[in-house]
């Protein structure tokens, strides 16, 4: 999650070849949009957006691999959560321990969504799944925002994703409380010697926490160890979009966000 990477705003598309896909350019830099005056929302181009699967998909999807939190609330206009069950790591064949990641849709008024779903980030590093509110609202995407599935996460080890982050030995005070500045002057040596000391100490005790190491059991009865903390970054964040765009039966996968 320390990694910076940026969509600056930009809707970028996910293609069924995987993550590393070439994205779905616009020509122009268009929207891909025709306004349709008599209708109260923007009609999608049917060359660039293509509809989500309906409701009753998403209720059904397999429990072991998501699981939501209430599936009454899978309805036109209406914000759900759940829990996607998603492998530590993605080299295939490998038995990965499994971690929870914190996953929000608000479900597009018009069904089956014209404009597909949408992932969305709202920044940070710590952008949290109840940015699909922010995002997902007209401010953001004008007329046409009731008429996308939009997707938000608690990325690894934020929010209610579990493992997580928020732990005493990974949260040493390093910033004045009240002015949220670290206690550190720059021109003096000393001063930054202390401020290392104290990061390097932080680090070091969260780096130890037990509960940061995975267990899995392999086919021949070994066991193998994996640390959470190697498994956190920007790499898995987009592994996971990549398994939800497979879930919710997704060719393309629309993302939209500003910083990381």
């Amino acid at each position: 999650w320390k990694h910076s990477f940026f969509l600056l705003m930009a809707v970028l598309a996910i293609s069924q070849r995987g993550v590393d896909a070439d994205g779905l350019g616009l020509p122009n830099g268009g929207p891909g949009l025709r306004s349709n005056k008599s209708a109260s929302i923007v009609q999608p181009d049917p060359t660039y957006f293509e509809p989500a699967m309906p409701l009753d998909f998403f209720k059904n999807i397999d429990p072991s691999k998501f699981e939501w939190m209430n599936k009454d609330e899978i309805t036109p206009g209406g914000t759900t959560c759940g829990f996607l069950h998603a492998r530590l790591g993605a080299i295939p064949r490998v038995n990965y321990p499994k971690v929870k990641v914190y996953v929000c849709v608000k479900f597009a008024e018009v069904q089956p969504a014209p404009r597909g779903n949408m992932a969305v980030h709202c920044g940070g590093p710590g952008s949290l799944s109840d940015c699909v509110y922010a995002m997902g609202s007209e401010m953001f995407l004008g007329p046409s925002a009731g008429t996308y599935n939009v997707i938000s996460f608690d990325q690894r080890g934020m929010g209610r994703s579990e493992p997580t982050f928020v732990v005493d030995e990974c949260m040493k005070e390093t910033h004045d409380p009240e002015l949220l500045t670290l206690q550190v002057n720059y021109l003096d040596e000393q001063s930054v010697r202390t401020a290392s000391r104290i990061y390097k100490q932080r680090n070091l005790e969260c780096w130890a926490r037990k509960d940061f190491l995975l267990n899995s059991t392999a086919r021949d009865g070994t066991t193998k160890s994996y640390h959470f903390l190697q498994y956190s970054g920007t790499r898995q964040l987009a592994e996971d979009i990549e398994r939800v765009r497979r879930l919710v039966g997704d060719q393309k996968l629309s993302v939209y966000g500003i910083s990381y």
